[in-house]
């Protein structure tokens, strides 16, 4: 499930919110996520929170919502249609239990922090865990998101107990949130790449809920996100002049084959599907998560599509037609017989 996140008080307008959730709604988007309790936030603007919850209500979507305890105890959240409350600050393990078993909505507790040994607690004093979801944090400053193998590790516990998990990845063309302004992501590594390539990393890690961290992202990259597909990894690559036969190889759907080459994932598809002749061209090196097929000169494996694991020389029998290598996160995790599509940048 794909959310974004809107910020009430900060510097974004009434307008800008409202307009972006409607906008968002049009691209599928059924989750919001907002925080109540941000340090700078202006708190006098509840009042345009309560605009945000009433047009959530209309367009049928979910929020989240990222409260303290101190902001608990001071308003009466009951009143107005949250699905979920991530619990941040101040509530101790009764608390908790407690508010798994008597609020409408469920609690969301910190994934950047818990064990397995805080689960089990929580396990053992009662809590019902129907109503418990796990989100993890997004990290503000630069260099203090978590590593993709800590977010794994997590996961995997979370998991055992039947857990759902949020996490978040930044937006690379919205607005990003002060007072620092270096994106919102949960694993650093996706701080500053192509947003559909950090929320498939995150499928690929377990995560159940998607939310766009920072505020305001544009259309094209909603519509990008759009490209999601259970089960087939999305690979965005820059195109390095593909002839029209070359873009028929590349497009629809590819299989890596069963028995790829150690350093080379290899399309299944690719060779039936030419239809016309693959000329040379140029040799050129084929660097790291380059996109190659082989044209006339390799005989029967005309058409043959790679994707580059390591540097290769260059070769007179191989064109280079792409650069991937901003998706290098997936493509390490691409195994035999994994379905795999590629999207050229800047595509509508």
């Amino acid at each position: 499930m794909l959310g974004i996140s809107i910020y009430n008080g900060m510097d974004y307008s009434l307008e800008e919110n409202l307009n972006y959730l409607e906008m968002a709604h049009s691209y599928g988007v059924k989750t919001i996520f907002t925080s109540l309790h941000i340090p700078e936030a202006d708190h006098s603007v509840f009042e345009e929170t309560k605009e945000l919850l009433r047009l959530s209500r209309k367009l049928d979507m979910q929020v989240i919502a990222d409260v303290s305890k101190g902001f608990i105890d001071k308003f009466d959240l009951s009143q107005y249609q949250i699905s979920a409350l991530r619990l941040d600050f101040g509530f101790s393990l009764e608390e908790i239990v407690a508010f798994t078993k008597n609020y409408p909505f469920k609690a969301q507790i910190n994934g950047s922090t818990i064990s397995r040994e805080y689960l089990l607690q929580l396990k053992a004093m009662g809590a019902n865990f129907e109503n418990i979801e796990v989100g993890h944090n997004y990290y503000p400053r630069r260099d203090t998101g978590i590593s993709y193998d800590l977010l794994i590790e997590r996961n995997r516990v979370f998991k055992e107990f039947g857990l759902k998990v949020m996490a978040f990845v930044p937006s690379q063309s919205g607005k990003k949130r002060g007072p620092v302004y270096e994106g919102l992501p949960t694993v650093e590594a996706h701080r500053d790449i192509n947003s559909l390539i950090a929320a498939q990393h995150l499928l690929l890690a377990d995560v159940d809920h998607i939310i766009i961290g920072d505020a305001l992202a544009q259309e094209e990259e909603l519509r990008a996100l759009r490209e999601i597909e259970a089960g087939v990894v999305v690979i965005p690559y820059k195109p390095l002049n593909p002839t029209e036969a070359e873009q028929d190889i590349l497009s629809g759907l590819h299989t890596n084959r069963m028995d790829p080459g150690e350093f080379v994932i290899r399309s299944q598809e690719a060779r039936e599907r030419k239809a016309q002749t693959i000329i040379k061209k140029k040799p050129m090196e084929r660097k790291k998560y380059f996109i190659t097929i082989d044209n006339e000169g390799y005989l029967r494996y005309e058409g043959e599509l790679q994707i580059m694991k390591r540097d290769h020389l260059p070769d007179e029998r191989v064109n280079v037609v792409g650069d991937a290598a901003e998706a290098g996160l997936l493509i390490d995790l691409i195994k035999p017989g994994t379905a795999f599509r590629l999207i050229p940048e800047n595509s509508p």
